[in-house]
């Protein structure tokens, strides 16, 4: 289940997190490479604090926390100075927090569907192969005798044809051409 983000933001949010100074954010604004590694480095904790205590996952929470700073960075031309920063941080947060929920969860219900799929196609397998032996042991039954002893002996006795000749005290030839003529029947009556 999802935490009531506006609750949790709310609570978890230091509000007493002192503003970058304005010439800090102006210089972020106009690209200076320390004062975006200083802004990165005084958000980092708190925000990533954040992310964990709603998405419990810490490798995440790191990932969500760049991918903000890097929209924040491509938009930095319109960040204004006189608003409040930390909120537009924090808001940009639980925003990229709320992709990543949607994501996750559609991710999941993907899963599901998948392993619904896979399981109807096993049990749709399945009935495919039972209807088959079923049609097969039909045809078995409908051979003659003699010819479905000797199959029966082959296959599932797993039987030479020579003991099969000389169990049944017929030639081998004759333990052949039926065995050829049951595969045949089969062959044709499966298609």
């Amino acid at each position: 289940m999802v935490p009531d983000l506006p609750t949790v933001y709310t609570n978890l949010i230091n509000w007493d997190m002192e503003q970058p100074d304005k010439k800090l954010l102006d210089g972020f604004r106009s690209g200076d490479r320390k004062a975006f590694e200083k802004i990165y480095q005084y958000y980092r904790i708190p925000v990533i604090r954040f992310s964990v205590s709603i998405i419990k996952d810490e490798q995440e929470a790191e990932n969500i926390y760049h991918e903000v700073f890097m929209k924040i960075l491509r938009r930095r031309t319109k960040i204004r100075p006189d608003l409040n920063f930390n909120s537009y941080v924090f808001t940009s947060v639980k925003n990229e927090i709320f992709d990543y929920l949607k994501a996750l969860n559609k991710n999941n219900n993907l899963k599901e569907r998948f392993w619904e799929r896979i399981h109807q196609e096993e049990d749709d397998c399945e009935q495919v192969k039972e209807a088959q032996l079923t049609k097969m042991e039909r045809i078995i039954e409908g051979l003659s005798p003699k010819r479905r002893k000797i199959l029966e002996m082959n296959y599932f006795e797993k039987k030479s044809y020579n003991e099969i000749a000389d169990i049944l005290m017929i030639s081998k030839n004759t333990v052949k051409n039926q065995l050829v003529k049951a595969k045949f029947i089969l062959r044709k009556e499966m298609e």
